[in-house]
């Protein structure tokens, strides 16, 4: 099993996303992540992942959800999923391109086709798990639990 974070940066009513160029999610809207290192904490990969991503940092950094992912591209994934603020000026770089979006123009369409689902429970702040199980790319089902605290 791959262990991974995404980071989600919400603020002042909009979220930052990127353009993914290359690697996993390439030619997908995102949020900042990837695979955590031998001896790294999620927390420590979030804002690792984020500085390298957009050169920038992340504050306010809060764990939010887990998402088992299974069968992408024949591997299961458990990912890590955070929610934080922008500290600093986001920069594009050789694999990502950051953009801000308004809360109501996300592109659901041009992301992760399970994005559609657990997403608007990170922007309300609402903590969850979830599992996905997807044939390749294509989503089969899923199961989502959710509360607030």
């Amino acid at each position: 099993m791959i262990h991974a974070v995404i980071v989600h940066i919400i603020q002042d009513g909009k979220i930052l996303l990127h353009y993914k160029k290359r690697g996993h999610g390439a030619g997908r809207w995102n949020g900042f992540g990837g695979k955590i290192e031998e001896g790294e904490s999620a927390e420590e990969c979030a804002r690792r992942e984020a500085l390298e991503e957009m050169g920038a940092g992340v504050k306010n950094l809060r764990k939010i959800g887990e998402i088992l992912f299974y069968d992408v591209r024949g591997e299961d994934w458990l990912v890590h999923v955070f929610r934080g603020e922008l500290d600093g000026e986001p920069e594009e770089s050789e694999e990502s391109r950051p953009r801000w979006f308004p809360l109501n123009e996300i592109p659901y369409d041009e992301m992760w086709e399970d994005d559609h689902y657990w997403l608007p429970l990170v922007i309300e702040g609402i903590n969850f798990r979830a599992e996905f199980t997807f044939h390749g790319e294509e989503m089969r089902r899923f199961k989502i639990e959710a509360w607030k605290e």
